[in-house]
């Protein structure tokens, strides 16, 4: 039996790509501050303010699968935006995780938690954090938070360093650029990884699509999670037509 996932942040870009991508692979928990419309049979609705502990705790109720994906990716606010969504937010969610008893949590970090460490070489996922702005610096405490609580309570944790998931295999794009980017496909692909893969009690991997110079080394998380891209600069550029069929 496919067990349920809570998506939180499921309103948003990523939510979005792993809805349409993974079909009716998982019956899934939606849960964001607005509402979803059009919800097909394996999906089911869940308003929630992260901010709110109570909220959290009734969300992850007999969900034993949670993809932390809700938070603030632009703002650089940090007492109105950062500190409430990305700092309180994961240690509310954390929380209720654990008081849930739920068997894995997916925390989705990003490229800007290490984006200080430049692209030559691909950065690796043991190499210490090393935030760009202080939307990155909540980031790492997103990573540290999640690898404390998963420690603490036994649970399986995923630290999830997302590139750009937007990246178009029809182009414009140069091979020679260093890229981080990831393509939807490739983006559903990663996290339904992290959801089914088992006996793993923490790991931190980096989410891109395969390219011909990579910004993010991706070998560990193709080992761990037996994640294998599809798409990216080190693939040839394929006709719009083609890859509209693709999505």
């Amino acid at each position: 039996m496919v067990e349920k996932v809570l998506i939180t942040g499921a309103a948003g870009l990523v939510g979005g790509i792993l809805r349409r991508h993974w079909g009716n692979r998982f019956p899934l928990r939606l849960a964001d501050c607005r509402p979803i419309a059009a919800l097909a049979a394996h999906e089911e609705f869940a308003p929630f303010d992260m901010t709110d502990p109570e909220d959290c705790r009734r969300i992850c109720e007999g969900v034993p699968t949670v993809v932390h994906l809700a938070a603030d990716p632009s703002s650089e606010n940090f007492a109105d935006s950062l500190l409430p969504l990305n700092v309180v937010g994961p240690y509310n969610m954390l929380e209720a995780a654990a008081a849930a008893g739920c068997r894995r949590f997916v925390f989705t970090s990003s490229i800007y938690a290490v984006r200080g460490h430049g692209p030559n070489p691909p950065v690796t996922p043991d190499r210490p954090v090393r935030p760009q702005g202080l939307y990155g610096v909540s980031k790492c405490w997103g990573e540290a938070i999640t690898r404390s609580y998963a420690e603490r309570y036994g649970f399986s944790a995923i630290v999830v360093r997302l590139g750009n998931p937007r990246f178009d295999q029809a182009g414009p794009w140069d091979a020679d650029e260093p890229s981080y980017m990831l393509s939807a496909r490739d983006t559903a692909q990663l996290f339904a990884r992290c959801v089914e893969v088992d006996d793993l009690p923490f790991a931190i991997v980096h989410g891109s699509s395969r390219h011909r110079r990579m910004w993010l080394d991706i070998e560990a998380t193709c080992r761990i999670l037996a994640y294998e891209p599809e798409d990216g600069t080190a693939f040839p550029q394929i006709a719009a037509e083609r890859q509209e069929d693709s999505q």
